[in-house]
């Protein structure tokens, strides 16, 4: 066994306070989302839709009384838990994000937050083997859908809608193109804004399928679904609008001249992507962006962010060199939203 050069058992590390605290700030957040997936999966937020005491969630979970006590009592002094007494019932927060049956349900986000972070657990490994392999279709059909529908409800989904809806060619379109749209909420919203409007959303066939079915949770009017790859297949034409959020062709240059074709005369382009910024230094989320991968497609270093995707600068530039004009460019957090108008 190797050992330290000794120099004085009494003096204490100029820097020892720090690293305790910083160790101490890590686990506790470790802690904390461990905490709220063992709810999730022990259902416990749903058990307590109604009150109960520690006896009755026993009961129902079948667990160890001392051990499920302690994770009430943790659940409720992070505010998850509200305690009456002897009686545990869910807080105004828990109850708005994480029942299944409310409109704001952030369970499936959730779990597939969960998912990403289970990935740190096998860090060692994945660094000397390589980023783990998912299936592309079964990725999204599953597990990321539904993630970002639940998401999107918090706020970005509303917004973006109520700025789109604000423009003249808005409000005179009658067809619009939901490209790469995965849950097809946008497209829902927007022809609720606009009644004369109809909507196709393109995604990948599997995807589609689980479209299908937010359409008709919501009961959605005047949307159509077409299954394909956009890289690869034909996405129509006579468009009035192109809608894209968040998907691999947003940044990708290749794609320009087909949605330009795919669009009307004087139709508008929206992009809302997340652009690399090389001014900014490689973090976390980086890191964990490139853990996984779909094999067919490479990622670039930055989160969201694919090899050949251009900067939002340079993306604009191509937008204006194959005959688009720049309407606005609005920011959505570390996002950019770009709306441009194909040029008569």
């Amino acid at each position: 066994m190797l050992f330290c050069p000794v120099t004085d058992v009494l003096e204490i590390p100029e820097k020892g306070s720090e690293f305790e605290n910083l160790i101490r700030q890590w686990s506790d957040g470790f802690r904390k989302i461990q905490l709220l997936r063992a709810a999730v999966e022990l259902n416990l937020f749903e058990i307590l839709k109604n009150p109960r005491n520690v006896e009755e969630v026993v009961a129902e979970l079948s667990g160890d009384r001392k051990l499920i006590k302690l994770v009430l009592e943790c659940l409720a002094n992070t505010g998850l838990l509200v305690k009456s007494g002897d009686i545990y019932g869910l807080s105004e927060i828990s109850r708005t994000f994480l029942c299944q049956d409310s409109q704001y349900s952030q369970i499936n986000f959730l779990k597939k937050h969960f998912s990403d972070l289970g990935l740190w657990l096998n860090l060692e490994k994945i660094v000397k083997e390589g980023s783990v392999r998912l299936d592309r279709e079964k990725f999204f059909s599953e597990s990321v859908i539904h993630s970002m529908a639940q998401q999107s409800l918090l706020g970005e989904l509303q917004r973006t809608v109520e700025i789109v809806a604000k423009y003249e060619e808005f409000r005179n379109a009658r067809k619009l193109l939901d490209l790469g749209g995965g849950h097809g909420l946008y497209s829902i919203a927007f022809t609720r804004l606009n009644p004369k409007l109809k909507a196709v959303v393109f995604d990948l066939p599997e995807v589609v399928e689980r479209s299908r079915e937010y359409a008709e949770k919501y009961k959605a009017e005047r949307v159509d679904f077409v299954a394909g790859d956009f890289f690869k297949d034909d996405i129509g034409r006579g468009y009035d609008i192109i809608f894209s959020s968040y998907n691999p062709g947003g940044k990708n240059v290749g794609m320009i001249d087909k949605i330009k074709r795919a669009l009307k005369t004087g139709g508008i382009y929206v992009n809302k992507q997340y652009f690399w910024d090389n001014s900014k230094e490689i973090d976390l989320c980086d890191l964990e962006w490139n853990l996984w991968c779909f094999g067919e497609i490479e990622k670039g270093e930055k989160r969201y962010t694919f090899k050949n995707d251009l900067s939002l600068e340079n993306y604009v530039e191509e937008l204006v060199k194959k005959g688009f004009e720049i309407v606005d460019v609005i920011s959505f957090g570390e996002a950019k939203m770009i709306v441009a108008r194909k040029k008569k």
